[in-house]
């Protein structure tokens, strides 16, 4: 079996080459990168493991012959480009290139919560407009509706090391919790639909949410911080009346309302709070906060 993954340089697509190349039936693993610089050294070295330069923008530098499965994710673009049309070109091309495969049968793409919108959601809106593209882009195909990332908090490892420790957070009140879910549990659960790539759907798309163990707070985020570090770490709220001024700091200004309207989405009396935690068609990971906090200060 060969199994393409574009790009494999992002986080989830990662976790899933790592399971893929794991994995007792020994499939060939196609990565796609812009940089092959970025190609991780124990991937290098692995016979099963192949590494192409090639690029979601570039038309032709897509060929996914010979390959049973792919998996793919339509990366983030916060360049000030128009981040709704890159994402659609991004996505067609992914499409055109499992159509004139002539090989491909699944396409697992990793999407978000939210995607089901096609209004009111902000930024991933990105992920709706990739599934309407996708939605018949090859015989099987799955859609992996994730929760919030739990890797999202990366953004505090340089503030919690600061004295005195904090982090900023905008996801409040301070007790509301909502789905979160790792980057490693994501990637393992699309390997697992790539590697049953024939057998049959219980629709298609069939599309499903994930979620981890259980829930989470900014209140839970705050606890997880301080037992991996050991120190008492002071939450900074962002309150909604305060998202864009917050985010003008950070981002560029063309995506500033998008990130806003995307956060009011998911917080309370916001238009996925309730189907966000529905525990219809949804499956749960097995990392922690705790799990994934551990991994990102040993990668930080």
């Amino acid at each position: 079996m060969q199994i393409t993954v574009a790009p494999a340089s992002a986080q989830t697509l990662r976790a899933a080459v790592e399971k893929l190349l794991n994995d007792e039936t020994r499939p060939t693993v196609i990565g796609i990168y812009r940089n092959l610089n970025k190609v991780p050294a124990e991937f290098k070295s692995h016979p099963n493991f192949k590494a192409v330069q090639a690029d979601l923008s570039d038309a032709g530098s897509l060929d996914f012959t010979g390959s049973d499965a792919v998996l793919a994710l339509t990366p983030p673009k916060y360049d000030g480009s128009d981040f709704i049309a890159e994402t659609k070109k991004a996505a067609t091309n992914v499409r055109n290139a499992i159509e004139r495969s002539g090989t491909v049968r699944r396409l697992v793409y990793i999407s978000s919560m939210g995607a089901q919108h096609a209004e009111g959601v902000g930024e991933v809106r990105t992920n709706h407009e990739s599934e309407e593209i996708f939605r018949s882009a090859a015989p099987e195909v799955v859609f992996i509706r994730n929760g919030y990332f739990m890797e999202n908090w990366a953004s505090a490892l340089e503030t919690i090391r600061a004295d005195p420790p904090f982090f900023y957070s905008t996801i409040t009140p301070i007790d509301y919790k909502l789905p979160m879910i790792s980057a490693r549990d994501i990637g393992r659960t699309a390997a697992t639909e790539l590697l049953a790539t024939g057998s049959p759907l219980k629709a298609n798309p069939y599309i499903f949410n994930l979620h981890g163990p259980k829930s989470y707070s900014t209140l839970d985020v705050q606890r997880a911080f301080e037992e991996v570090t050991g120190k008492k770490i002071e939450v900074k709220l962002i309150e909604k009346d305060q998202l864009t001024s917050f985010y003008t700091n950070i981002l560029p200004p063309n995506i500033v309302g998008a990130f806003v309207e995307m956060t009011l989405s998911f917080l309370p009396g916001g238009i996925q709070e309730e189907e966000m935690n529905s525990s219809e068609n949804m499956r749960r990971g097995q990392d922690t906060l705790v799990d994934a906090f551990k991994a990102l200060l040993q990668k930080s």
